[in-house]
């Protein structure tokens, strides 16, 4: 009988709330825009449930100079920062960002990248980066850091001006720097000191442009950490204009280090902003691998999930050339060939997720799991609405006895549709499990070995 399955009981209890999901979504390079790509722009948000976008325009942070040799006061001009963000690649930018706007979606704006070399000096010293955290070995190695603040702030200030009042984009999120702990090529070295000056000086320049409505997400690092935050916490200027903690995720993080930053914003004035996974997934760039890929992406994002993080954007859309590292990737959760971009397993595993959980729901209490079966559970607030995601990381078929608790009788009476992905499956529909029977709430179901699982009663 050792392959005849397991039988376990889950509890799901309605009473019990966690974290208020804020959406999934992608990153996405708008240098792709035409009208060929609304198909796929449809399918990721129709399909995939995608509703976060973070849009980067240029790939760099050096747009207003992208040779260096215009120098400050040209680059800066009135006449040169028409001319960039009335040109080609801008336009296709503005052109994404319209087409969510017109889909009910505020995507957030970003900046990466490497900016023009008359913003850059020294580096930072030995001296300076004892205790940050961050790889000292990197900063030192790429012999300059960020030193003209000024000149960086009125150039992302424009450009965040000139989508808002002169293309009339519905936004309100920013993403200033990108990975600056690890620094260039991903974006200039900051260190956090210096980070929480350069964000106070943007926000002043937000203001002074009307635009005091916009939220920065901070801070955009690439190696998990509170280095950033606790330097975030000393600053009474941005309390109110951080709209969300950005971290990135492309390796395995406890959930003691999840709770060690977490921690650290809960309690402060700071509590109440939103945690995002603005970045995850896995670096693996084979092609060879794609169901390791998918499952590794979602054991990442469950992670995310149970330490209360509401938001998180896989890396990334669909395969193509990225700016800032200057190379061709396959990170895309669609495969890119000509003018046709088609799902790959990782598409499929996170669809369990993104698909069937929406902006909204709430992630609800979820008892009985096993090292071999992990569940989450997510409801709206009228508890109507509830969805169950798993994940069977046994060789073992399971078959869950799940009760339902504090749950209205309409909902106890219907049914959950079962969605399914494994090596061998894409996201399949097997059916409509009921809910209950006349004597207890109950759902029963079979979970083979090794999947991605969803009951749901989303549409």
């Amino acid at each position: 009988m050792s392959n005849a399955g397991k039988i376990c009981t889950i509890q799901v209890n309605a009473n019990q709330s966690y974290q208020k999901i804020d959406g999934f979504g992608v990153n996405i390079n708008s240098k792709h825009w035409s009208d060929q790509l609304i198909p796929t722009m449809d399918l990721l948000r129709e399909d995939l449930g995608a509703t976060q976008y973070r849009v980067d325009i240029w790939g760099k942070s050096d747009w207003i100079d992208p040779s260096g040799l215009l120098g400050r006061a040209k680059a800066l001009s009135p006449e040169n920062l028409k001319a960039v963000y009335s040109g080609p690649i801008f336009q296709k930018g503005w052109a994404m960002m319209r087409y969510l706007n017109q889909h009910g979606i505020e995507p957030y704006l970003t900046a990466s990248g490497d900016v023009p070399k008359w913003m850059l000096g020294k580096a930072h010293s030995a001296d300076h980066l004892h205790g940050t955290g961050l790889p000292i070995e990197n900063f030192l190695g790429c012999g300059y850091s960020l030193v003209d603040y000024e000149a960086f702030c009125e150039m992302l200030a424009s450009m965040v001006d000139w989508a808002r009042n002169q293309e009339g984009l519905k936004f309100k999120l920013f993403g200033p720097l990108n990975e600056s702990d690890i620094a260039q090529p991903e974006g200039p070295g900051v260190i956090p000191t210096e980070f929480v000056k350069v964000c106070e000086l943007l926000v002043d320049k937000l203001d002074q442009r009307g635009l005091s409505d916009i939220r920065l997400v901070y801070a955009e690092q690439a190696i998990f950490g509170p280095w950033y935050l606790q330097e975030l916490l000393k600053s009474p200027k941005l309390q109110g204009r951080i709209g969300v903690f950005g971290l990135h995720q492309y390796s395995n993080i406890s959930q003691e280090m999840f709770r060690a930053v977490t921690d650290l914003i809960h309690g402060s004035p700071f509590a109440g902003v939103p945690f995002w996974m603005t970045e995850f997934g896995d670096l693996e760039q084979s092609g060879e691998c794609e169901w390791y890929v998918g499952w590794v992406a979602v054991s990442r994002l469950f992670e995310q999930l149970q330490a209360g993080f509401s938001g998180a954007l896989v890396w990334d859309a669909y395969d193509n050339y990225h700016d800032h590292n200057e190379h061709w990737t396959i990170y895309g959760v669609l495969r890119t060939g000509l003018y046709q971009y088609t799902p790959k397993k990782r598409y499929y595993a996170l669809k369990q997720v993104f698909r069937f959980v929406p902006a909204g729901f709430e992630r609800i209490e979820v008892t009985g799991n096993s090292d071999d079966l992990c569940v989450l559970g997510f409801a709206n607030p009228e508890r109507t609405g509830l969805t169950l995601v798993g994940m069977n990381l046994s060789g073992k078929v399971y078959y869950p006895n799940t009760l339902l608790n504090g749950f209205p009788e309409s909902l106890s009476k219907g049914k959950m549709a079962y969605f399914r992905t494994s090596e061998d499956e894409n996201c399949v529909f097997l059916g409509q499990v009921p809910l209950g029977n006349r004597s207890f709430e109950q759902i029963g179901v079979r979970i083979p070995p090794d999947c991605i699982f969803t009951l749901t009663t989303v549409k």
